[in-house]
């Protein structure tokens, strides 16, 4: 008689363990990046009903859920989450009611993130597996695909006839070249130019738009926000790189893939505190209740202006080097 109890025990709390933790997990996109806003589903079966203490009128089908029930503290520096939705699906089993719980999120970092577990009541917890954070510069290496060199074939006999086309068409070439030398030092000459005058309207346009913002009558965040937005602007034009895409943390990476870690002293230090800036900035804009310190605005302001200088410096003194 006991070891039909304990069977019966037995099967009953392996069958409630395994409705409670039958969860699916999917993120969507399917693939994240740093600044995405992401959506990450975990489908549930469960005999016990969340909806039956709702009141009379309210929505039947889902439910926004409170953030104080999750059992650790949130890591806001690693992710915002912006609200949690619990949905009932249909089923096709009369004993057991789909769910659906939902996590909407911005991340800030790349890498795994793992959110802490949630308690929909006191015996049922839902864990959250940790997910992937990609990172734009990975993905765009990734995208890239080199073939392999192969050697001209050549036809038995005609080696020699080959190799006096090449030759003449090579001579052909030279005469094209110093034909049109002059012409193509004059297209050169313009396209640098234009180049230069770029760079010139880009670096004055940063500046204003940095001093403009001393006297702008918006919030610190706001303040932060445009801070952020005025660098990355300049830094896309200016390095031809895609810095408006790039999250605090891969400023490094940006550098590194536009100079092939070829910076010199000076520019790393200034790397480095554009880097310190963003961090601050990026503080300041998802914290609650944080601000600027006393004249702080106006000192970010200024080292923006001397790191913007120390960029085009240095980018003037590498050209005449060229030259000589």
């Amino acid at each position: 008689m006991k070891k039909t109890f304990y069977f019966i025990f037995l099967l009953h709390f392996s069958f409630f363990l395994f409705a409670q933790n039958a969860e699916k997990q999917v993120m969507i996109p399917h693939t994240v990046f740093i600044g995405d806003t992401a959506q990450l589903n975990i489908s549930f079966s469960s005999k016990k009903d969340f909806f039956k203490d709702l009141p009379q009128g309210h929505n039947n089908s889902n439910q926004e859920l409170s953030f104080q029930n999750f059992q650790r503290p949130l890591d806001e520096k690693t992710y915002s989450i912006k609200k949690i939705i619990l949905t009932q699906n249909n089923s096709s089993n009369q004993n057991q009611i789909n769910y659906t719980f939902s996590i909407y999120f911005t991340p800030w970092i790349t890498g795994e993130i793992k959110f802490p577990p949630y308690a929909l009541e006191k015996d049922f917890v839902i864990s959250p597996s940790a997910i992937h954070i990609e990172s734009i510069l990975d993905a765009t290496k990734k995208s890239q695909t080199f073939s392999e060199n192969k050697g001209p074939l050549f036809i038995p006999g005609t080696t020699y006839r080959i190799l006096f086309k090449i030759i003449g068409f090579l001579i052909f070439i030279g005469i094209i070249i110093s034909a049109f030398c002059k012409w193509n030092r004059l297209v050169l000459f313009w396209k640098n130019l234009k180049l230069k005058i770029l760079y010139a309207r880009n670096k004055k346009e940063t500046i204003n738009s940095l001093n403009l913002l001393k006297r702008a009558k918006i919030s610190d965040k706001e303040k932060a926000e445009q801070i952020q937005s005025i660098l990355r602007n300049y830094l896309t034009i200016r390095f031809s790189f895609p810095f408006k895409n790039c999250g605090a943390s891969e400023i490094w990476k940006g550098f590194d893939a536009v100079f092939l870690g070829l910076l010199s002293e000076t520019k790393e230090d200034a790397v480095d505190d554009l880097t310190g800036i963003f961090t601050r900035t990026d503080f300041i804009r998802y914290s609650k209740d944080a601000v600027f310190g006393s004249d702080e605005l106006k000192s970010i302001i200024i080292k923006l202006i001397s790191i913007i200088n120390i960029f085009e410096t240095n980018e003037k003194s590498n050209e005449k080097e060229d030259q000589k």
